[in-house]
């Protein structure tokens, strides 16, 4: 991961180990003959002198960097500079969410890139290392865009991994678990499913991963639980897949093996509200096997722009999920977007007021950002709403598209008042003052610094 500037770190004080090179580290340990060396310069404390003694002491004949967010790619050209000056004959290989979308430009604007790896990244790393080691020609591997001379040459798409079970888990040993854990607490991340066949579109995660749905089985899942707590220590897992609850047979599954296998257990993941009303009883479920807290997104409080972004839910849907989990006692936290293609100042506002009415435990604000891979770029480039873009402000805090009937600076200022409006209301501040819960002001205080600063 290559050292960065980190929004989030900086506001919570924390940062989420990078499960997708773990996952590659340990595919390349279990089918190579491979030693590998995780850097991480997300890290709280980490420099960016810290690569560069990496680089020194570890001396390795490829480099694989992240490029998963797409406004920390010109972090990802300065890492791969930095690997060229250090030694030319080293291959910079670079994977993730944007260079998947951006891969040609990508290696157009930065010449010290080798090779881009395209969507899910185990096996075409193996094949691409298969390559290089026993000195074959590398430009031929499938799900890859490499140079060739000097044009580019776009690989064929490799197939998606159909059984995740025959995955290793990831390489935690190599992340250094316990180095990010909050102060005074043991949490851990996992990934338990890919693949989405939904079509929202400000989402892209169908087109990295696919759009079939594809689940580890039960037994697998309850495994890294159980090597995560007698390990590390693990108290409390997140789950990070888009559609934890997607195959609800599956989540009755993992609930019913964390009862009978795991103790002392705390869980969070998300769902989509559609499946959280077809099936009622998941949130028993959930609630009876430790989960604690339910993350589901809401987007907007018109079904007009619902309908728009393909959402595939309807309001009433949302009020009923945030009941239903409620009355099992979850938290729930609740994600919207802001400035939305074809939104009004009316639409905005609704959506503002719509989250204080829910009253979630938490609401999570975003301004809409149009990445690349998504059916909504595509719209803003074809309808000229992007100039040309500065990545680094993809951060989902800034507007970026210039839409009729919403300044870039009104829109901005709502995010501000959607914020101040959900978390100054008496009820939410009464209500963390009764469980004694100060860290969200602690969150809001450092946040509010970091703005000052900048």
């Amino acid at each position: 991961m290559p050292h960065s500037s980190c929004d989030i770190r900086d506001s919570f004080n924390y940062t989420s180990p990078p499960l997708g090179l773990g996952y590659i580290a340990s595919y390349l340990r279990e089918t190579g003959d491979h030693q590998v060396k995780i850097h991480d310069g997300l890290l709280q404390h980490s420099r960016a002198s810290d690569f560069a003694e990496t680089l020194t002491s570890f001396s390795p004949d490829v480099v694989g960097i992240s490029g998963q967010t797409t406004p920390s790619i010109y972090d990802v050209y300065r890492t791969a500079k930095a690997v060229k000056k250090h030694d030319p004959a080293t291959l910079v290989v670079v994977g993730g969410a944007h260079v998947t979308f951006q891969d040609e430009q990508v290696l157009k604007d930065c010449p010290e890139i080798d090779v881009v790896v395209r969507g899910e990244g185990e096996v075409t790393m193996k094949m691409l290392l298969d390559e290089i080691s026993e000195n074959r020609c590398n430009v031929r591997v499938e799900g890859t865009t490499t140079r060739l001379g000097t044009s580019i040459l776009r690989n064929p798409d490799r197939p998606y991994i159909a059984n995740l079970n025959s995955l290793p888990f990831p390489a935690y040993d190599l992340l250094n678990l316990t180095s990010y854990f909050p102060r005074g607490k043991r949490i851990a991340p996992m990934i338990t499913s890919r693949g989405c066949p939904y079509q929202c579109t400000f989402c892209s995660s169908s087109r990295i991963t696919g759009k079939r749905w594809r689940g580890r089985s039960a037994e697998n899942v309850v495994r890294e639980i159980e090597l995560l707590q007698e390990r590390y220590g693990v108290r409390d897992v997140t789950f990070l897949d888009d559609l934890f609850t997607f195959d609800h047979q599956r989540v009755e599954e993992i609930c019913s093996l964390i009862i009978k296998d795991v103790d002392n257990i705390g869980w969070t993941c998300s769902s989509r509200a559609d499946i959280m009303t077809r099936h009622p009883e998941i949130a028993d479920w959930l609630k009876d096997s430790g989960c604690h807290t339910l993350y589901i997104g809401a987007e907007s409080g018109s079904q007009r722009i619902l309908d728009k972004i393909k959402k595939g839910i309807r309001i009433s849907q949302i009020i009923n999920a945030v009941k239903r989990a409620k009355a099992v006692g979850l938290e729930v936290v609740l994600s919207f977007i802001l400035g939305i293609p074809g939104e009004t100042q009316e639409d905005i506002r609704s959506t503002i007021d719509f989250a204080c009415r829910l009253d979630p435990d938490l609401a999570q604000f975003t301004i809409c950002t149009p990445y690349p891979g998504t059916p909504m770029y595509e719209e803003a480039i074809e309808n000229g709403w992007l100039s040309v873009p500065d990545w680094s402000l993809f951060t989902v805090l800034e507007p970026i598209m210039d839409l009729p009937g919403l300044s870039r600076k009104w829109i901005k200022q709502q995010l501000t008042r959607a914020y101040y409006k959900f978390y100054t209301r008496p009820s939410f501040i009464w209500r963390q003052i009764k469980m004694k819960n100060l860290d969200i002001f602690k969150v809001a205080f450092r946040s509010m610094l970091n703005k000052i600063r900048k």
